[in-house]
């Protein structure tokens, strides 16, 4: 058995139209997966589509705004369609309202908290029946290293719901254990993504980024997807339950 394939493998990756998502898509379809990969731009989706099929890979696009049930349940029928059963799940879903503390509303904490933590939830719960009948099934949780520490340009709000994004992780991988199915979560540092252009796009906050990462750079969507895919190999199989730092060892700073 080759502990380092995905070969024959199916997932369903949310949020995968740009940056971590896509290139999430795209390295389990590499190594050999089946996708559904959804997003709510069809534009993009079409665009990765296109991309996927030129390589000959079997992948799927899925217009869906997992912000809403009735769209869940769609993505839970399609994957019932095309396989009946799923081996991986990738909650990369996620939004933002960037206020400060003292600004922010219940309301935004409610939307936030609804998205990030609420929607991924409520995936793993209607996609579970078809995680049970796959074969060593996997769910990766896309959360934050800003749920495990401060992080300065991003809001209390936002780590909030990725600390409970974390914390769901760890709960679904001991209830979960007992059906096959391995849960865990990344937790990215500052990625080079369109989510944080804003902030990537200051030379001193760049700076400082970089001089609080040991690794000493910003890390690259690609490299958050190889350790997604990684969790969701064979080679990863006694794994659960883990909030994996892709952190350039933010999290580890010391003295230096």
């Amino acid at each position: 058995m080759d502990h380092w394939t995905l070969q024959g493998k199916t997932a369903v990756v949310a949020g995968a139209s740009k940056g971590i998502g896509l290139a999430t898509a795209e390295e389990l379809l590499r190594h050999g997966a089946e996708v559904l990969f959804l997003a709510r731009s069809e534009a993009l989706i079409r665009e990765a589509e296109e991309s996927f099929d030129a390589r000959g890979w079997k992948a799927y696009g899925m217009v869906a705004d997992i912000g809403e049930e009735s769209q869940r349940m769609a993505v839970a029928e399609r994957a019932e369609q095309l396989w009946g059963r799923l081996d991986i799940l990738v909650n990369n879903v996620g939004t933002n309202i960037r206020k400060p503390t003292l600004e922010a509303t219940f309301e935004d904490l409610q939307h936030v908290m609804d998205i990030n933590a609420g929607a991924a939830f409520d995936l793993c719960l209607r996609l579970f029946p078809l995680l049970r009948k796959g074969k060593q099934s996997s769910i990766v949780n896309v959360a934050s290293i800003a749920s495990l520490t401060g992080v300065m340009w991003t809001t209390a709000i936002y780590a909030m719901s990725k600390a409970a994004l974390n914390r769901m992780t760890q709960y679904l991988a001991v209830e979960w254990g007992g059906e096959g199915i391995r849960v865990n979560a990344v937790n990215p540092w500052f990625i080079r993504t369109e989510r944080v252009e804003r902030v990537l796009s200051d030379p001193e906050k760049v700076r400082q980024i970089e001089q609080a990462t040991p690794l000493g750079r910003v890390g690259e969507p690609e490299e958050v997807a190889r350790a997604i895919a990684f969790l969701c190999m064979p080679a990863a199989s006694y794994l659960t339950g883990l909030t994996l730092p892709v952190d350039g060892g933010f999290s580890q700073q010391g003295i230096r």
